[in-house]
C-alpha cells in the first residue's frame, strides 16, 4: 500500500498549529522576563487611579515619577535583552509534545527514504513507517502556555498587586482617565492637591423652610474637564436662596485656598493644625453670606494656588419684597362689627404676599401736611394681625381703635407696610381717610377731647383759647360730679400750657386731657382698660424681638395683673351700667375669666420652651378675645335703644308677677266659694278639667270682683306690645296669645265663672313668662352680644360646644387655637419639651462629653 501524503486542508491545519505552538513558546519565554515590569506599572495605575500623587509636593511627586520610569524602563530593558527566537523545529517539537507523539512523525513525514530503494521489502517497511507517522500526525493539538511563573515568585505577590489593580479601578470608575492624567503631570502651584479634604454647608434662611445642604464634593468630574478641557462641564444647578450662610471648611493644606462664588473670591481664614495634629498641613475656614451681590453667580468653587479644586453650578434665588394694598378703602365700622355707639374704630381691609413668608404688617397713618404729633412722631403705626411667621398670603379685615390718638377726627394720608423677615419693605399706596373718633355723652367729656384736638396746632392764640375752655370748666366742678383728680388734672394742664410753650409740653397735655375725658366719661374702668393695652403691646413687642426669659416673665406678670384689674373694673362697670340684666344671646360663646387667665399662663410655657412664634399666637388669640369683649360692651352710658330694651324687659316682668297675682286672688276667692281645699292648679295644667270645676262649684259666685285689674293688665300689655313692634319689628307670638288669654279671663270674670277665669289666667301667665324669655333673646340677638364674660360657670348650663362638666371642646375658647401654619404644642408636648430642655442642660455641664457634641448642645440651648 503506498504511504499517505498530506493533503492541502491538513496542510493547513498544521501550519495553525505550529504558529500556535510557537506563539506558546515565546509568551513561556517573555512573560518571566516581563512580570516584574508589568508589576510595577501595575503599582503606578493603582495608586494614580487612587488619586494619591497629587497630594504629594510638585518636587515628591516629579521624583516618584522619575523613579517609576527608571524602574520601568529598567525591567523593559532586561526583558528584551538577548530575547532568543523560536524556530520551526522547536515548535514542531512543543506541538509533538502537546500531542503526545513519540519519535517525532511530523519530522518523520518529512523525511525521504535514501538505501534500500532496490529492495521490496525495504521500501514496505518505509512506506508502512508513513502510514503510522501519518495517523498519529491527525491528533495534533497544542496545549495552553505555561510560564512557570509560580516558580519565580513562590510568595504570590502578583495576586496582591491584581487586587490593588481592581480596588483602584473600583475607586476611580468613570473618573480614571482624569486621575491618570492628574497623575502624569504634577503641578508647580504646590501644596496638597486633589484629594485635600474638606466640607461645605449652606445653611439657608430660617423663614425659607428650606432644610440645610451639605455639598459633597463634585472634584472628580470638574477636575477631569479641568484637565482635558479647561473648562467646569455643565451639572444640575444648585438652588440657594438669597441670605444663606456658606461655611466652608479644609484640612491638612499648606496654603490658605479661596471661596470663589462667581466673580467674589474670598479668602480661608487659618484656624491652627489639622484636627487629628498628624497632617502636616493647617485648617482653613470662611463662613460667608450669599447676597443680592451674588444674584448673578452661577459656579461655587474652591481654589487652591489657581486650581479649582471642586466647584459647583449654583442658582441664587432672590428674595422679593413683599407686597401689600388695600382690598377697599379704610372706613369707619358699623354695626355688629363697629360695636355700640360711641365706638370709633377703623375698619381696614388688606391684602399682602410674600414669597417666603411675611413676618409684620403695619397701617400707617400721617397727616397731608406732614405735622407731627405735639413733641410726638410723624406718623401713628398700628400692627395689623398675621396668622403666623411665614405666611406667604394674608387677606383680611382688622378693627382699629384710633379714638386715643390726637389725630382722631381729621383727615389722614393712610398706608399699608409690610415687611418680610429679611427686612424688606413694600408700601401700599395712600389713601385720605378721617379717623374715627369717639362720640362722648358727658358735655365736660366732650368739651375736653374737642380741646385736645385744637393742640395738634399748639399755636399762641389755639393754647389761649384752650386755656380758656380748661378755666371755665374748672371753674365749675359740679359739671364733673365735684371729682377731685380732675380739678387737679385741669389744674395741671392749665399750668403746663402757661409755662411750657414747647410741642412737648402740648403733646403732655393732649394725653392728659384725653384721661381726664376718659374718667369723666367711664370712671376707672377706661383706666383699667387703657393698662391691659399697654401691658399686651408691651408683652408682644418682647416676644417679637425675642426678649431674655427675666424680661418675658416680667411682662407675663404684668400682663396677668392688667387683666385681672380690667375685669374687676369690667364688672364694677357693668354693675354701674345697669348693664348685667341685659339679655344674653344663648348661641353667643361664653368666656370664662379663668380661660383668659389660662391662655397668659399656656403663653408663659410655650415662651418657656422657645415656642415664641407658639407663644405669640396664643396671645394673639387672647387679643382678639379682649377685643370681641370689647366690641360687645356698652361705652358710658346705655344707648337709646338699649334703654328702651331695659324699659321693655323690666315692664314685662313687672306684667308677668302682677298676672301671678291675680291668679292667686283668682284661686282663693274660687276656693273660698267652694269651700274646698284644692291646690293651687299649675301652669298647663289640664284646662278642661278647671273648667268643669268651675262650673259645677264656683259659677256666679265674686261675679265681678278682679275685672278692672285684669282689664288694666290687658291693656298694659297690649300697649307693651305695640312698643316691641315699633323697635323689634314683630310681636312674639306668646304675648299675643297671652293678651287673647287674659280678654277671656275677664270675660269669665264679668260672668262670675271662676273656672273659666283661672284657666286663662294660667295660660296668660305661661305665655308671659315664655314671651318673656323669647323676647330677651331677640334682643340680644338684634344688640349682637357675640361674646360674653362670666366669672367663673358654677351653676351654669351646658351650652353649645360644653359638656356637662362645663369644659369647652379643644380647649378654652372651644376651638382649637392652631387654626393656621403655628402648630400650639399641647400640654403633654410642652411636658416633653421641658424634659428635653432639663436633660440638654444636663449634658451641656458634662465636660467629658466631646467637645462636637458639647457645641451642638450649646446651639441647640442658644435658640430657647
Amino acid at each position: 500500500m503506498p504511504a499517505r501524503r498530506p493533503t492541502s486542508a491538513w496542510r493547513r491545519r498544521y501550519l495553525l498549529l505550529l504558529e500556535l505552538a510557537r506563539a506558546a513558546i515565546f509568551w513561556e519565554i517573555l512573560w518571566p522576563r516581563l512580570w516584574p515590569a508589568v508589576a510595577v506599572a501595575a503599582v503606578f495605575v493603582s495608586v494614580a487611579l487612587l488619586d494619591l500623587l497629587p497630594m504629594l509636593p510638585f518636587w515628591l511627586h516629579a521624583l516618584v515619577l522619575v523613579g517609576f520610569a527608571v524602574l520601568l524602563g529598567y525591567l523593559i530593558r532586561g526583558a528584551v535583552q538577548n530575547f532568543p527566537g523560536v524556530d520551526d523545529d522547536a515548535a514542531e517539537r512543543r506541538l509533538e509534545r502537546d500531542s503526545g507523539l513519540d519519535h517525532r512523525p511530523l519530522r518523520a513525514l518529512h523525511d525521504r527514504q535514501v538505501t534500500g530503494l532496490e529492495s521490496e521489502t525495504a521500501r514496505g517497511l518505509w512506506q508502512a513507517h508513513l502510514r503510522r507517522m501519518a495517523d498519529a500526525a491527525e491528533q495534533l493539538r497544542v496545549r495552553w502556555p505555561s510560564p512557570g511563573l509560580a516558580r519565580l515568585d513562590p510568595m504570590a505577590l502578583r495576586a496582591v498587586v491584581g487586587l490593588f489593580l481592581v480596588i483602584g479601578v473600583a475607586a476611580a470608575g468613570s473618573h480614571a482617565w482624569g486621575r491618570l492624567e492628574r497623575a502624569l503631570a504634577p503641578r508647580l502651584d504646590g501644596g496638597p492637591q486633589g484629594a485635600m479634604e474638606f466640607s461645605l454647608w449652606i445653611t439657608p434662611p430660617a423663614y425659607t423652610g428650606w432644610a440645610p445642604m451639605f455639598l459633597e464634593r463634585p472634584s472628580e468630574t470638574l477636575a477631569d474637564a479641568q484637565a482635558v478641557k479647561g473648562e467646569i462641564p455643565p451639572v444640575v444647578a444648585l438652588t440657594v436662596p438669597v441670605g444663606s450662610t456658606l461655611l466652608a471648611q479644609t484640612g491638612d493644606s499648606r496654603q490658605a485656598p479661596e471661596l470663589a462664588i462667581g466673580a467674589k473670591i474670598i479668602q480661608f481664614a487659618d484656624i491652627g493644625k489639622s484636627a487629628d495634629g498628624k497632617g502636616a498641613g493647617a485648617s482653613f475656614r470662611v463662613e460667608t453670606v450669599i447676597g443680592d451681590e451674588d444674584i448673578d453667580a452661577d459656579i461655587l468653587d474652591i481654589r487652591l494656588g489657581g486650581r479649582k479644586l471642586a466647584a459647583w453650578s449654583i442658582t441664587v434665588a432672590a428674595d422679593a419684597p413683599p407686597e401689600v394694598e388695600f382690598t377697599r378703602a379704610p372706613s369707619r365700622a358699623s354695626g355688629r362689627a363697629g360695636g355700640r355707639a360711641g365706638r370709633a374704630q377703623l375698619r381696614i381691609d388688606y391684602e399682602a404676599r410674600d414669597d417666603y413668608g411675611l413676618a409684620g404688617l403695619q397701617v400707617v397713618a400721617r397727616r397731608p401736611d406732614g405735622i407731627p404729633v405735639p413733641g410726638g412722631d410723624a406718623a401713628i403705626r398700628a400692627e395689623l394681625p398675621l396668622p403666623g411667621l411665614g405666611s406667604k398670603k394674608v387677606e383680611g379685615n382688622a378693627l382699629k381703635d384710633f379714638s386715643a390718638h390726637p389725630w382722631a377726627g381729621i383727615a389722614v394720608l393712610m398706608t399699608l407696610e409690610t415687611l418680610d423677615a429679611r427686612g424688606q419693605a413694600g408700601i401700599s399706596g395712600a389713601i385720605s381717610v378721617v379717623l374715627p373718633q369717639r362720640v362722648f355723652n358727658h358735655p365736660v367729656a366732650r368739651a375736653l377731647v374737642e380741646a385736645r384736638k385744637q393742640l395738634n396746632n399748639p399755636e399762641p392764640a389755639v393754647v389761649a383759647e384752650v386755656l380758656a375752655v380748661l378755666n371755665g370748666i374748672a371753674s365749675r366742678p359740679q359739671h364733673f360730679f365735684d371729682d377731685t383728680t380732675v380739678f387737679l388734672a385741669l389744674s395741671v394742664a392749665q399750668s403746663r400750657l402757661i409755662h411750657d410753650e414747647t410741642p412737648e409740653g402740648a403733646g403732655a397735655v393732649q394725653v392728659l386731657l384725653w384721661e381726664t375725658a376718659l374718667r369723666i366719661e367711664d370712671g376707672e374702668f377706661a383706666i383699667a382698660e387703657r393698662d391691659l393695652r399697654k401691658a399686651q403691646e408691651r408683652l408682644m413687642q418682647s416676644l417679637k424681638k425675642g426678649a431674655d426669659a427675666r424680661e418675658m416673665e416680667r411682662l407675663m406678670d404684668e400682663m396677668k395683673e392688667a387683666l385681672d384689674k380690667y375685669l374687676a373694673a369690667l364688672a364694677e362697670h357693668l354693675q354701674k351700667q345697669g348693664l348685667t340684666q341685659l339679655p344674653v344671646d344663648p348661641n353667643a360663646r361664653a368666656v370664662d375669666s379663668s380661660d383668659l387667665q389660662r391662655m397668659i399662663e399656656e403663653a408663659r410655657d410655650l415662651a418657656r420652651t422657645g415656642s415664641l412664634e407658639a407663644a405669640r399666637k396664643m396671645l394673639s388669640d387672647l387679643k382678639r378675645m379682649l377685643d370681641s369683649i370689647r366690641n360687645g360692651l356698652e361705652r358710658g352710658k346705655p344707648r337709646k335703644d338699649v334703654a328702651q330694651a331695659k324699659r321693655m324687659l323690666d315692664k314685662l316682668r313687672d306684667l308677668t308677677r302682677r298676672q301671678g297675682k291675680e291668679l292667686d286672688r283668682t284661686f282663693r276667692r274660687q276656693r273660698d266659694a267652694t269651700g274646698a281645699m284644692q291646690g293651687r292648679p299649675r301652669p298647663g295644667g289640664d284646662q278642661s278639667s278647671r273648667q268643669e270645676q268651675g262650673k259645677g262649684k264656683g259659677q256666679g259666685k265674686g261675679k265681678g270682683e278682679g275685672v278692672s285689674e285684669q282689664q288694666a293688665l290687658a291693656r298694659e300689655l297690649g300697649r307693651l306690645m305695640r312698643q316691641m313692634g315699633d323697635i323689634l319689628g314683630n310681636i312674639p307670638s306668646d304675648l299675643e296669645k297671652a293678651e287673647r288669654a287674659m280678654k277671656g279671663a275677664v270675660r269669665g270674670l264679668q260672668k262670675g265663672d271662676l273656672g273659666q277665669a283661672q284657666s286663662n289666667q294660667t295660660v296668660a301667665l305661661e305665655k308671659m313668662r315664655q314671651g318673656l324669655e323669647g323676647m330677651a333673646e331677640q334682643m340680644a340677638r338684634r344688640m349682637g352680644n357675640g361674646v360674653g364674660i362670666s366669672r367663673g360657670q358654677a351653676g351654669g348650663q351646658p351650652g353649645q360646644g360644653i359638656d356637662p362638666f362645663g369644659r369647652r371642646a379643644g380647649g378654652a375658647l372651644g376651638g382649637n387655637v392652631d387654626d393656621g401654619d403655628t402648630k400650639v404644642p399641647g400640654r403633654m408636648e410642652r411636658r416633653q419639651a421641658h424634659e428635653i430642655l432639663r436633660e440638654l442642660r444636663r449634658r451641656a455641664g458634662e465636660r467629658g462629653r466631646p467637645l462636637d457634641e458639647r457645641d451642638y448642645i450649646e446651639r441647640l440651648l442658644k435658640r430657647f
